[in-house]
């Protein structure tokens, strides 16, 4: 830690002893130049003006506002034909056979294995 202010070789702000980067850019010192970057105290104890940063806006600056469009997603409609029943009885027909069909081959196996 440097013992007096010392001034950032970037951006050449002068920062307190205690500070581990400067407090404009972010840099951290090397010790060179907490060395060579040592600022008398005079310079420091003099009080500064501090503000707050101005936004640069152009003289022909207009606030702008958008109309959205909201999204709709288009269905296509499907085409009928007259395997749609079929397919949705044979889909209820698996759904339930299947289930039937595991509980049954898991009973036989169950009562096979004791012997």
């Amino acid at each position: 830690m440097a013992d007096s202010p010392w001034r950032c070789s970037q951006c050449v702000t002068i920062n307190e002893p205690v500070a581990n980067s400067c407090r404009t850019c972010g840099r951290w010192p090397s010790l060179f130049d907490l060395q060579d970057g040592v600022v008398e105290d005079d310079a420091y104890a003099q009080p500064r003006e501090v503000g707050e940063p101005e936004a640069y806006v152009p003289d022909d600056f207009e606030p702008q506002t958008m109309q959205t469009e909201t999204f709709e997603p288009e269905v296509a409609d499907a085409p009928e034909s007259d395997d749609q029943p079929e397919s949705s009885s044979r889909r209820k027909w698996t759904s339930t056979i299947v289930p039937i069909a595991l509980l049954v081959y898991l009973a036989i196996s169950f009562f096979f294995n004791d012997r």
